[in-house]
């Protein structure tokens, strides 16, 4: 009998949510290629081992794998200088996949929820072991207005800054549905929540036949931002606290040569955006 080549249910998924598998592989085994860069993702590695998925396609596509391995870095780093600020705090991970940033961010008095598409909730339930009774999961579809009514109520109503995480997402939706999730945030947020969200370049829209990792998924890149300030000014109580670029993770050259390109690209090839939600 023929083993079946995916992780549990994951060929109900449609083309987006289909993604999920990307940063999975890169956090499981990425490191292997960027060990400076390895997560050390328990969770992950959990994942694939009791798999029967062929990565090795995947992990072809080095600059994704370096994409997701340097952001993952990046949002644990701010993650952790967050809730060393607001340690009672809730985190959000909106459009979670496979995703556990709670084994990394957990500091025992913090709440946590990754929320996601039905599909992948059974997923997360079938395949994560969450470690912590202070993490749980929920249905969410950002691309539909009204989401944030669906948060649990004591979310909603937490009097309190939160963190909100938007990785691998927003470049999936219409330019309209991202206006829509971050107007969701920037209208519901308390005051001195924070977002990171990655972003590409509008030159990449239509072009994820030219990812590998993405182009047999039938996924396509529909939005892009020239820099984080673009992103920051799609609703008036965002403000831009830094803006990282992925050409980092190169070294100096890239960066300098990402510099000297910007009058034409408007910013980075790929980068990650750190907002605060403030009064206007």
């Amino acid at each position: 009998m023929k083993q079946d080549s995916q992780p549990r249910g994951m060929h109900t998924l449609d083309a987006v949510p289909s993604t999920l598998l990307v940063p999975l592989v890169a956090r499981a085994r990425g490191g292997s290629l960027f060990p400076w860069l390895d997560p050390h993702d328990a969770q992950a590695q959990q994942i694939l081992r009791h798999s029967h998925q062929e990565v090795d396609p995947l992990l072809q596509d080095r600059a994704s794998v370096l994409n997701v391995l340097w952001r993952t870095q990046l949002i644990k780093q701010i993650g952790d200088a967050f809730f060393k600020q607001h340690p009672d705090a809730v985190g959000i991970n909106l459009g979670a996949g496979l995703s556990d940033y709670f084994q990394w961010l957990d500091n025992g008095h913090n709440h946590w929820l990754d929320v996601d598409l039905q599909p992948v909730l059974a997923m997360r339930h079938a395949l994560l072991h969450p470690h912590s009774d202070t993490a749980q999961n929920g249905h969410i579809d950002l691309g539909q207005p009204g989401w944030w009514q669906r948060l649990p109520a004591e979310v909603r109503s937490a009097d309190a800054p939160m963190l909100l995480v938007c990785e691998g997402v927003l470049m999936y939706l219409t330019p309209t549905q991202v206006k829509t999730v971050l107007h969701e945030i920037g209208e519901n947020a308390h005051e001195g929540s924070q977002l990171v969200c990655d972003f590409m370049t509008p030159m990449g829209i239509g072009q994820a036949r030219l990812a590998p990792s993405i182009a047999g998924t039938g996924a396509e890149f529909l939005w892009g931002a020239h820099n984080g300030l673009e992103v920051a000014r799609l609703h008036p109580r965002l403000e831009l606290l830094a803006q990282h670029t992925v050409a980092e993770a190169y070294g100096p050259t890239c960066s300098w040569a990402e510099l000297c390109l910007s009058p034409w690209t408007g910013g980075p090839l790929y980068g990650l955006a750190h907002l605060e939600i403030s009064e206007p």
